[in-house]
């Protein structure tokens, strides 16, 4: 970068890196091992020979000084470079390491680069600058850092990171203590992570994208759960990330007082995450989802954070209670280290978030408790994908919150929520933002009265400059912009302002490598796609994903594209796909299609293949040939009361000797990830021998006659792992039996039936031929049992409660499937194409 460095909030530091005057040149890795030692004089530096070396082990420090630092480096830095196995630990004070490429091998132990010696003897105000690590990993599922900061005020800068597969944060800032060590007593950070690239954190094990579960694949983690409620005053500034796409976090905070500043995450899985930890500022970072079909935002978690001026736009992690463009996370009753500590007293204000989904989450997590005492203020959100506020149904942020001079606008719903259609301080306008030259949405000549209202922040400092790091002017406007002429101090960042001073770093290999497809999201209408008829491009915002224009299947009509492929590669195609869409591909040896379902919103959808001896592929978005026709089941979820839609048969009269032999009613856990949703409970209240067999049922029509079709729905016990159900189809009066089974929990769970997004149920299903019905009766009922003769005392009214015992389970998510034609008025509607390599299938 050019220039004066950025400023941005109170972090700044000068872009330049020192130069390199070699004490004494080695032509040898082994000579350079020998010579570095951990009690070198100040002012010594000792330099590697421009060239090509296997492996490296470094043990070295001493007492250095400001301006006399105990240093090693390349003697001309980005002119070494080093594979095999590296080790390099530093130790004493203001040692530097400078001007290395680490490449193509790995890790001489868990750690690559470290800033202490041993347990106690740490690097303080040590420098590790215009370094190079790419594509340096462990095979099989061995945990390795690339940089492991231990020591206090260390600065890691200009350094270029990039092609990390293997399990463990790339960088950490440790806050680690012993046990029973007061967490607030250990000594503090002041580490500066300024000016670095991140870049191509690919997914485990060769997957296209991450899975929800995967874990410890950040870019940058600042401290661990169990000592999060100590201070660390670290800085993460002015850096650079793209294709971060390990994890749902970019970076995560763990400890106090940390500042996330003027950073530029680009095309990446996940948010930047205040995990635990107090008193966090986040300011000034630009988010770019570019369409990235898990990118994020901002998810905020714990107490006292200042979150600021900052851009995100296209968030696109859609089905998901944990990400969007700013989530505000509920927290547990208890939360244990590594719970979600309580969000409180957090200020959310001058932000902009567009063209995003789940822009503000209100509730992330369905957890305990909801945030409180936040200062939601001047935030725009513009264009969102989906309802504009999200996990409505609890309310908004509750305690002493203030909500006030939101601006906020999409096309499909104020909230979540339908109950939920205003919240004062929130005002549903259309912002008119238009994208500028720099390619950022900010205000513009038509854009309505944008102007900030002033409202009380507690104890927040009024936020006096934008996200361009202008002043605001005494009346400002909301969001992260306020025009100016002023020269801007605070901009999206590119790879060629970050990263060594010195000399440019040569590229990762690439793990998660996109395929260009031109005009892939529609933006462009119709434009490089050929379109056959009924096909076309839909501006209906009802049909629309993003930006106001979607492709659309109907009928025989169908889309398609030419792409460029490598032999022997594996691929992934995706898009966002609403209705009864279908993608394909097709090679030399035929078309692959995706497997087909009907979705009544947006759903993210893949088609994996390999390319073999294939160079080119013709990609396509269509309506099957045959898809899965789902057959409607009135509240199949029990997003209602059980006894909407379903009959109940149960045994829970007046007289206490029946009562709650058999009982049919409603429960809030769910099976799926939507905590709007319920269940329905059935079995026994108390032990028995009731020989009833209580349940429910529901005549459902709209069968395909003499067609194979499958139930299917999601079990959970919650007392007796025995406790069994029998589920199936009768004829319509329920007199015969079309198709039933019985099934039990226990041999569900372990016997690899799916399982669901929540709440730990597992699916059991059914296969049947419908015959002639197009009309049949849908039921489950729990099965009737003799109880072991200790919980079966007799007359229920003569039990203590120590004798009770509860024999129930929760079932939920009933689904009725055939394959069949599409209906002749079906339609599809894909946007956001992507198609991806990838090593493994």
């Amino acid at each position: 970068m050019s220039g004066t460095a950025p400023i941005a909030g109170d972090f700044s530091y000068e872009d330049s890196v020192p130069e390199v005057n070699c004490s004494q040149v080695f032509t040898s890795a082994s000579e350079l091992e020998d010579a570095a030692n951990t009690a070198m004089t100040a002012g010594t530096t000792l330099c590697l020979a421009d060239g090509n070396y296997s492996g490296l082990e470094l043990a070295f420090g001493g007492n250095g000084t400001t301006d006399s630092p105990i240093t090693i480096a390349a003697e001309n830095p980005g002119a070494v470079t080093v594979s095999g196995e590296v080790r390099v630990k530093m130790g004493g004070s203001y040692a530097v390491l400078q001007g290395f490429i680490f490449k193509d091998g790995a890790p001489g132990s868990s750690e690559l680069i470290s800033t202490r010696l041993g347990s106690g003897e740490l690097c303080n105000h040590c420098r590790i600058t215009e370094v190079s690590i790419i594509d340096m990993n462990v095979d099989g599922d061995d945990t390795s850092k690339w940089v492991y900061d231990y020591g206090a005020y260390t600065r890691i800068d200009h350094n270029w990171f990039a092609g990390k597969t293997s399990r463990g944060a790339l960088l950490v800032v440790d806050r680690w203590i012993p046990d029973g060590t007061d967490p607030t007593s250990a000594q503090i950070d002041y580490a500066k992570i300024d000016h670095n690239y991140f870049g191509d954190r690919a997914p485990t094990e060769g997957k296209a994208y991450a899975d929800s579960g995967d874990n410890e694949y950040e870019a940058v983690r600042i401290g661990l759960s169990t000592s999060h409620t100590g201070d660390s005053f670290s800085v993460v500034a002015h850096n650079y990330f793209e294709r971060i796409e390990g994890e749902a976090e970019v970076i995560s905070n763990k400890a106090g007082n940390n500042s996330i500043v003027h950073n530029t995450i680009r095309d990446s899985y996940g948010s930047i995450t205040t995990r635990h930890g107090a008193n966090t500022t986040i300011t000034n970072n630009f988010i770019f989802g570019d369409d990235h079909p898990f990118a994020g935002g901002l998810r905020i978690i714990d107490g006292g954070h200042t979150v600021t001026n900052n851009y995100i736009e296209g968030a696109r992690y859609k089905n998901t209670t944990h990400h969007g463009g700013i989530v505000l996370m509920g927290s547990d009753s208890s939360p244990s280290d590594s719970g979600y500590q309580q969000l409180e007293n957090v200020l959310v204000a001058h932000n902009t978030v567009v063209d995003s989904v789940n822009s503000l989450n209100v509730d992330g997590g369905k957890k305990s408790n909801n945030p409180r005492d936040v200062f939601l203020v001047n935030n725009i959100i513009d264009n969102a994908i989906g309802p504009i506020i999200t996990q409505t149904a609890d309310g908004m942020p509750g305690g002493s919150s203030v909500i006030a001079g939101n601006i906020v606008y999409g096309t499909d719903g104020f909230a979540d929520d339908s109950g939920l259609t205003s919240v004062a301080g929130i005002t549903e306008v259309d912002a008119q933002l238009e994208k500028g030259a720099d390619g950022l949405w900010r205000p513009s000549a038509d854009s309505p009265n944008l102007d900030a209202v002033a409202a009380d922040t507690g104890n927040f400092a009024a936020v006096s400059s934008d996200m361009d790091g202008q002043a605001r002017a005494g009346t400002t406007l909301a969001g992260a912009d306020h025009p100016s002429s002023d020269t801007a101090t605070s901009f999206p960042l590119t790879s060629e302002m970050v990263g060594p001073k010195s000399y440019t770093p040569p590229k990762s290999k690439g793990y998660v490598v996109k395929v260009p497809i031109a005009n892939h999201d529609f933006d462009s209408a119709a434009s490089s796609w050929d379109f056959i008829a009924p096909a076309s491009v839909t501006t209906d915002d009802a049909e629309t994903f993003s930006r106001g224009s979607s492709a659309k299947a109907e009928g025989n009509g169908w889309f398609s594209q030419e792409v460029t492929l490598a032999e022997n590669t594996n691929y992934t195609l995706s898009a966002f796909v609403l209705g009864l869409g279908q993608l394909a591909v097709t090679l030399d040896d035929g078309t692959q299609f995706d497997n087909t379902e009907d979705s009544s919103e947006f759903e993210f959808r893949t088609l994996s293949f390999n390319s073999g001896t294939n160079t080119s592929a013709t990609i396509f978005g269509r309506l099957p040939e045959t898809a899965t026709i789902s057959v409607d089941i009135e509240n199949a979820n029990f997003d209602d009361d059980v006894d909407n839609g379903w009959s109940i048969i149960e045994n829970s009269g007046d007289d206490k000797e029946t009562q709650g032999l058999g009982d049919v009613g409603d429960s809030s856990n769910n099976a799926s990830s939507d905590d709007s949703s319920g269940s329905a409970k059935i079995g026994y209240r108390y032990a028995a021998d009731s020989g009833s067999t209580p349940g429910l049922y529901q005549v459902v029509d709209g069968l395909a006659p003499n067609t194979e079709h499958t139930l299917s729905v999601y079990l959970l016990v919650k007392d007796g792992y025995d406790s069994s159900v029998t589920f199936g189809v009768k004829d319509e009066v329920g007199e015969s039996t079309i198709a039933s089974k019985s099934v039990d929990y226990d041999t569900l769970k372990h016997g690899g039936a799916p399982e669901s997004a929540e709440d730990n149920y597992y699916q059991a299903s059914l296969s049947f031929n419908s015959g002639s019905n197009g009309s049949v009766r849908v039921y489950a009922e729990y099965d009737a049992r003799e109880l072991a003769p200790e919980h079966n005392p007799g007359v229920p009214n003569e039990m203590s409660s120590d004798d009770r015992k509860i024999y129930e389970l929760r079932i939920d998510d009933f689904a009725l499937e055939f394959q069949g034609a599409p209906p002749a008025n079906a339609t599809a509607v894909f946007d956001s194409f992507r198609l991806v390599s990838h090593e493994s299938m």
